[in-house]
């Protein structure tokens, strides 16, 4: 986290400069120190839950084939939505 007066803070209050973190961060090493993690965000990537009505029969294939896969129910539907959904956007 960043504070008035330029510094990144980490969470035990060790202050290095910007310049030092960006520094850290370019040559790999761990900055997790300096992430304030319970306030972070993935702007465009936020979830929202839905809830949606099946057929008996299609969840039922869906949760066949989430057998044979291995991937759970709602990891399925939500990997073919995004196919389909970025299939639609090309």
């Amino acid at each position: 986290m960043q504070d008035s007066d330029g510094y990144v803070v980490a969470a035990d209050g060790t202050r290095i400069t910007v310049e030092e973190f960006d520094r850290l961060f370019d040559e790999g090493e761990d900055i997790t120190m300096y992430l304030d993690m319970d306030n972070a965000r993935r702007p465009g990537l936020e979830q929202r839950t839905v809830a949606i009505d099946l057929p008996v029969g299609v969840l039922d294939a869906v949760a066949l084939e989430s057998g044979k896969t291995g991937t759970p129910v709602h990891g399925l539907i939500e990997s073919w939505v995004e196919e389909k959904v970025d299939l639609a956007s090309a």
